[in-house]
């Protein structure tokens, strides 16, 4: 998938906002809610023709590990254990129902291939993992008040559903938790009634409450774009590797220095780090190749591809194509090409530089097409490699 074919399956699923401007004008400042029918039938038909089936279907791998939240149970949430038939889970979904839960299917990103292409797309635009959640409510079950840590792209697929959104901007927290405060309460907020079809974007750390007013289904796809802290981080890892003193241990005795507030020796190798960074991000090309590396990591450590369980002999007429699922970034040194696909690295030649460019460039080809001065079984072997670990497909 290239940066194009993502960012044509993003405006697919955010139609009638061309993505540019929710990129630019929506992400991370305000919620947004699209009720147009322009991407309702697409948005819609995301699950399939039959979601619960297809859900249910899935026991076997969720029926032990699903989560649930209810404003007010009643009743404690019924045991999860591992289940052995469709019909077993779907009980056990209308127990979970009956005492006022709502139910949450997680890491549901294969449900269908449409679904798996949106966020395989929203990774090789920001290249940062994304997940999928379904909740599946019945009747009037609601949700306490409560923010989520990452952005959330929420596709309604079924029945109607009652959010209440704050309007204040979103502080954007961290992940990690801090001092609580107390219950999360909501006070300023607008309602946004979702049908089938809809689309609502929440700023991580938008606080909001659901409830549903019918049976419902709805998709939760979670990201977080790249911030200025992580780019940060990514730089000290890059300077890390030159500079040895960040490598090193910081206190000898650190527990000790912090109890008893001798930290100064501390403090001032942190402030000495900090002026070794100031002067390495004001060289030419620091930051880029520090974000190349950070991004070669984060493609890599996607979920990986599906590796074929056989794979043929390759002639040079042996055609191939590009995994659609498949994204990578290209990066490397003088001497060699770090190819990073979801689920790993191929460390290449430089002299290979022309013909990975093509392969990762081209649709479809047949091997005897690959350009570069090599001999032909060097074509057969990097094609092989690549078929080999999920990238390219036969076509």
């Amino acid at each position: 998938m290239t940066l194009d074919e993502a960012e044509k399956q993003l405006g697919h699923l955010l139609a009638p906002l061309p993505w540019n401007e929710f990129a630019q004008r929506v992400i991370g400042q305000r919620f947004l809610h699209l009720n147009d029918d322009a991407g309702r039938a697409w948005r819609t038909a995301l699950l399939g023709r039959d979601p619960e089936t297809a859900i249910l279907n899935d026991y076997a791998r969720i029926a032990h590990r699903f989560g649930s939240h209810a404003a007010e149970p009643l009743g404690p949430a019924p045991v999860l254990e591992p289940l052995h038939s469709a019909q077993a889970f779907a009980e056990k979904i209308a127990a979970f129902h009956a005492r006022g839960y709502t139910v949450r299917m997680p890491a549901m990103r294969s449900l269908t291939p449409e679904l798996e292409i949106i966020i395989r797309a929203l990774e090789a635009v920001f290249h940062q993992p994304a997940t999928v959640d379904i909740f599946w409510s019945q009747g009037a079950n609601k949700a306490p008040v409560h923010h989520d840590d990452c952005d959330l792209i929420v596709i309604h697929v079924k029945g109607h559903k009652l959010w209440h959104v704050a309007t204040d901007q979103s502080e954007l927290p961290n992940t990690w938790r801090s001092i609580p405060t107390g219950p999360e309460t909501l006070e300023r907020f607008a309602e946004v009634e979702m049908k089938p079809g809809d689309l609502l974007y929440l700023p991580r750390g938008t606080r909001h409450r659901v409830e549903a007013l019918a049976d419902s289904l709805h998709v939760s796809i979670g990201f977080t774009p790249v911030t200025l802290r992580e780019a940060l981080i990514a730089c000290i890892d890059f300077l890390s590797d030159a500079e040895r003193p960040l490598r090193e241990q910081i206190g000898e005795q650190l527990a000790r220095q912090l109890a008893e507030g001798n930290t100064r020796e501390i403090a001032e190798r942190v402030r000495t780090a900090v002026d070794v960074l100031m002067r390495y991000c004001a060289a030419e090309g620091f930051v880029e190749h520090a974000l190349q590396r950070r991004s070669s990591g984060a493609i890599a450590k996607l979920e990986k591809l599906k590796e074929p369980a056989t794979t043929p002999a390759l002639s040079l007429t042996t055609r191939l194509r590009q995994n659609p699922l498949t994204i990578h970034h290209l990066s490397g040194n003088s001497a060699n090409i770090d190819f990073a696909y979801p689920g790993g690295h191929h460390y290449m030649h430089r002299g290979l530089q022309e013909a990975v460019l093509f392969v990762a460039r081209t649709p479809e080809f047949s091997i005897q097409d690959i350009p570069g001065v090599i001999d032909h079984d060097v074509r057969i072997a990097l094609a092989d490699r690549l078929l080999k670990s999920g990238v390219l497909l036969l076509a």
